[in-house]
């Protein structure tokens, strides 16, 4: 059984939440606005590409920061130290956004600008994550940490909208991308500092030494059970899915419903339930499995999806109604995933002692960020193909969101049965105990 340690007390729990209200910020610019910024800049072809370059990029960056998060120069200050340097890699990339003009900037000054904000992002973010995993354990605790983290991320959502909101008054307001920009680069260092102070790191047991070969770690933990390749694979579905519906929704508000003007409200309201179904959640936790929890959550994304098409065009009420909902479970279905995340690496802990935490958490969320650019560029080629002029067009652009969504959804819900019966055959037999964070072959080492 494992172990409930207590969660942390109010101070700490807003010191580990306050990094996801600002990373929420990067989150809506880069999924929900810079899209749209994209496409009408550099076309949605060139778009489509810068989007998948960034996206392949921070997926590589996670893949060797999995390692070295765990293997920091000091081993006592090794979550710290990467927060403090992913901070610093957030705010050359945006000083490059910030001062070079948007219109006739070429795609390279995109990438030059696009690709340290979102090393940044990823360092301190996993860094981020990795310390949260090791701070408590136990389903209750978890529960709520990533629960006040969702909260946090949620809270965050809305203030960002609001302050969207809020700029279109001024007479000479930049792009939605560049005041979300403007106020992440503001906020990334008061609460990455301010986590740095109060909440105090695990011991470090590793080396500080930097073993490459361990870049390796990451997928090891992804397919070192049945359990951890099903788990695996609803991270892939679930990033796709969101990445589907966070890209298209202010095309579909502006192109499908003919709302343009209430494409922002809408992510006010997504923010709004999500932060509402993140402090229910946890709640529920102590009375249902999170498996089944997630399931009932997948069901009802499912509804939401098939219903998109359908939306009356012109009206607000039915947009709002169904931005609520998709809201409010994107954000639980992602969290619930981490809950089951923490659980797996409780399980190693118990059976070996020998879990690293930063492996786990970039291991898992590898398959995340996978199935985020594969659907973000399978969405954009279906956007180039179908345009988006004429209402013909914008119809097929809900029947392309609509389709690509319920396909995930209809595979997460089915892999959801796998994972659990991976879970109770692995609660019968226990094979021998292993180092999960095991030294890799010499052979290999010197390959790499």
């Amino acid at each position: 059984m494992t172990h409930e340690s207590p969660a942390p007390d109010r101070t700490e729990m807003l010191a580990l939440s306050l990094p996801s209200f600002v990373f929420s910020g990067y989150e809506l610019a880069r999924k929900t606005y810079l899209p749209v910024l994209l496409a009408g800049t550099v076309g949605v072809d060139m778009a489509g590409l810068i989007l998948t370059i960034v996206g392949t990029w921070s997926i590589l960056i996670e893949v060797l920061f999995g390692m070295v998060c765990d293997l920091a120069p000091d081993p006592q200050r090794r979550r710290s130290f990467w927060v403090a340097a992913g901070t610093v890699l957030q705010w050359a990339g945006g000083l490059i956004l910030w001062f070079t003009p948007p219109l006739g900037r070429s795609p390279f000054v995109w990438l030059l600008g696009l690709l340290p904000l979102a090393s940044g992002w990823v360092m301190s973010n996993l860094a981020h994550g990795a310390w949260a995993l090791e701070r408590s354990s136990g389903i209750v605790a978890r529960g709520r940490i990533f629960g006040a983290r969702a909260q946090a991320g949620m809270a965050g959502s809305i203030l960002f909208a609001m302050a969207l909101l809020l700029s279109r008054h001024q007479a000479k307001a930049p792009d939605d991308f560049y005041v979300i920009l403007l106020l992440t680069m503001a906020g990334a260092p008061l609460v990455h500092g301010w986590l740095i102070w109060r909440v105090r790191e695990r011991d470090g047991t590793g080396s500080s030494r930097l073993d490459w070969a361990g870049t390796l770690k990451p997928f090891q933990v992804c397919i070192a059970a049945a359990a951890d390749r099903w788990l695996a694979a609803l991270f892939l579905l679930v990033g796709a899915h969101m990445a589907v519906i966070g890209s298209s929704f202010l095309f579909i508000a502006r192109h499908r419903l003919e709302l343009p003007e209430w494409g922002t409200p809408g992510v006010l309201i997504q923010a709004l339930a999500a932060m509402i179904g993140t402090g229910i959640a946890p709640r529920l936790l102590r009375h249902v499995p999170p498996l089944r929890m997630l399931g009932a959550v997948f069901g009802i994304n499912l509804a939401l999806a098939l219903a998109l098409p359908w939306l009356p065009a012109g009206q607000v009420l039915p947009l709002m109604a169904w931005s609520a909902g998709t809201g409010g479970t994107l954000a639980v279905d992602f969290m619930l995933l981490r809950v089951v995340l923490g659980q797996r690496l409780d399980h190693y802990h118990q059976r070996d002692g020998d879990a690293p935490a930063a492996a786990f958490y970039a291991g898992f969320h590898l398959p995340f960020n996978i199935g985020a650019v594969v659907g973000t560029a399978l969405l954009f080629r279906g956007l180039a193909w179908i345009g988006l002029g004429g209402a013909d067009h914008a119809a097929g652009l809900a029947w392309l969101t609509c389709g690509m969504a319920g396909l995930f959804l209809v595979l997460a819900m089915g892999f959801i049965l796998m994972l659990r019966q991976a879970l109770r055959v692995e609660g019968r037999y226990e094979p021998a105990p292993f180092k999960l964070n095991n030294c890799i072959s010499k052979p290999i080492k010197s390959l790499l």
